[in-house]
């Protein structure tokens, strides 16, 4: 909101009360993004539970094949099979 004042005097104020607005509002959107992008994945929550058939347990996460410790001692072949019976359940 601006308030205008007559007169040079008034011009002078409100130009400098106008550029302080901008500045501010430039300091606040740099300081809320830190010079970082925001994700589109940003809260989205993974199912955290092993991908083994019949498993209760909790999973390592994406990078060891959504597995828990005890699945992840398997052989690949093993592996493969069950992300694989997993994938199609999850399908059809």
């Amino acid at each position: 909101m601006t308030i205008k004042l007559d007169g040079p005097m008034g011009h002078l104020i409100n130009a400098i009360a106008d550029r302080f607005a901008e500045r501010i509002l430039s300091a606040m959107n740099v300081a809320r993004r830190n010079g970082r992008s925001t994700s589109a994945l940003r809260g989205r929550k993974l199912d955290m539970h092993c991908r083994y058939p019949g498993c209760e347990s909790r999973s390592k996460g994406p990078r060891f094949r959504f597995l828990c410790e005890q699945h992840l001692r398997l052989p690949k072949k093993e592996q493969s099979a069950a992300l694989e019976k997993w994938k199609g359940r999850k399908v059809a």
